[in-house]
């Protein structure tokens, strides 16, 4: 789980930041440069078609602090996202997960917690290289209109988390020696926008970003289940392993409907 960031400690994080920049960049730009990737045009869904190929599993989850992770099983790594997250997190998420699945070695003796915190946050800068390349440009270029309204242009543009946008910035501000936009930030960071969904729709912005998508997706489990009934066919438990995945997913199915 990546550490929560606050007014009170972002300043310890760019620092951290600064130290694995180079690194973090390099491994951004192995992916945005490599032309079996180019085929998904959406750096969002790009996250997405990787880790499918590594078996993912979506579903939603009733928990606001936890919105995804890599499962260790034997020799498989096997990434989950929590659809029950707002789309943009959603796709914070699946980069955070790229990078532990394509890079990290250090993480895969068990489920990915906050155990190692220098992976963690690599991770984190990962997703921000690849979903928030060239944000500060962009931010810089909006019309004028008050400081929330513009995070939230780059947030719809850039398809990403209300926090992500403003560490970005904040870096590029640091990076500037900007020490009002850095002001700026800290007096923002830390609020809890209740009304961010009425405010995309004044300003024309796609609200579904701010939503929960509640997708299912379990295609990597039922696959394996065909595949061992398919090689074990002697075995008795093919059945009852799908009748369980099944019903797992009706429930979910009805608690989602419910919502």
């Amino acid at each position: 789980m990546s550490e929560i960031i606050t007014s009170t400690n972002i300043d310890r994080v760019i620092q951290m930041n600064k130290e694995i920049a180079e690194e973090v960049t390099s491994q951004a730009l192995k992916i945005q440069t490599n032309p079996t990737f180019m085929v998904v045009n959406s750096v969002p869904q790009l996250a997405l078609f990787i880790l499918q190929g590594f078996g993912l599993i979506q579903m939603p989850i009733d928990d606001e602090y936890w919105s995804g992770a890599i499962f260790v099983k034997e020799d498989k790594r096997i990434p989950v996202i929590n659809t029950a997250m707002p789309r943009a997190n959603q796709y914070f998420t699946a980069w955070h997960e790229v990078y532990h699945l394509l890079f990290d070695k250090l993480s895969f003796d068990h489920v990915i917690e906050s155990d190692n915190t220098i992976e963690e946050r690599k991770a984190e800068l990962f997703a921000a290289r690849m979903l928030l390349r060239g944000v500060d440009r962009y931010f810089a270029d909006l019309s004028p209109m008050d400081f929330i309204s513009r995070v939230m242009c780059c947030m719809s543009a850039f398809q990403a988390p209300y926090k992500a946008v403003l560490i970005s910035l904040y870096e590029d501000a640091v990076q500037r020696e900007n020490q009002k936009m850095q002001e700026q930030i800290r007096e923002v960071l830390d609020l809890k926008i209740e009304n961010m969904p009425q405010r995309f729709r004044k300003m024309g912005l796609d609200v579904s970003l701010l939503e929960s998508s509640y997708v299912i997706n379990t295609t990597y489990l039922q696959e394996h289940i065909d595949r061992s009934e398919e090689e074990f066919p002697e075995l008795n438990y093919h059945k009852e392993n799908d009748e369980y995945l099944k019903n797992l997913v009706n429930e979910i199915r009805i608690i989602t409907e419910n919502r």
